[in-house]
């Protein structure tokens, strides 16, 4: 016989390695969708006030409000072409001057601000414009939307 042991393989220990870290991946992966599917604190969490309020708008409304919406995304779409265009330059620039880049930010958040009282005033027109029990409708709807999600499924609690 030979004096000489066997050399080690290396290979089978990191393949071991490689197979445990993607089960462990895959474990975790089906964990975290049941946890989100069958209710976890993701699942009890209300919907966004705007949105539940654009939900529970009847459908009609909520078409007029969309092409409001449409209509002023695309009037502003210029001005927004010239801010990447001003933000691209800014993060080449050398050295980097944050300033440049902290008034697009601004600009940015003010101009979304700006639309979402426009949009709140015409949400605010539109029940005021209502009768006692279209509003009342809507506010069952609205309840619905916050109970159920934006599709009418059930939530579970």
């Amino acid at each position: 016989m030979s004096d000489n042991p066997k050399p080690k393989r290396r290979w089978v220990k990191v393949l071991l390695a490689v197979s445990l870290g993607f089960n462990l991946l895959v474990v975790g992966v089906a964990v975290g969708t049941v946890l989100r599917v069958k209710g976890g604190d993701h699942a009890k969490a209300p919907p966004g006030f705007g949105s539940a309020l654009y939900r529970a708008l009847p459908k009609e409304d909520r078409k007029a409000l969309r092409g409001q919406l449409s209509a002023r995304h695309k009037a502003g779409s210029k001005d927004r072409v010239r801010n990447f265009e001003i933000l691209s330059a800014a993060l080449r620039e050398v050295p980097f001057d944050p300033k440049t880049v902290q008034d697009i930010l601004l600009q940015q958040s003010q101009s979304l601000a700006e639309l979402q009282s426009n949009l709140q005033g015409q949400w605010l027109e539109q029940v005021t414009d209502m009768t006692d029990a279209e509003r009342a409708l809507y506010a069952d709807r609205l309840d619905e939307v916050v109970r159920y999600g934006p599709h009418g499924k059930k939530r579970k609690n």
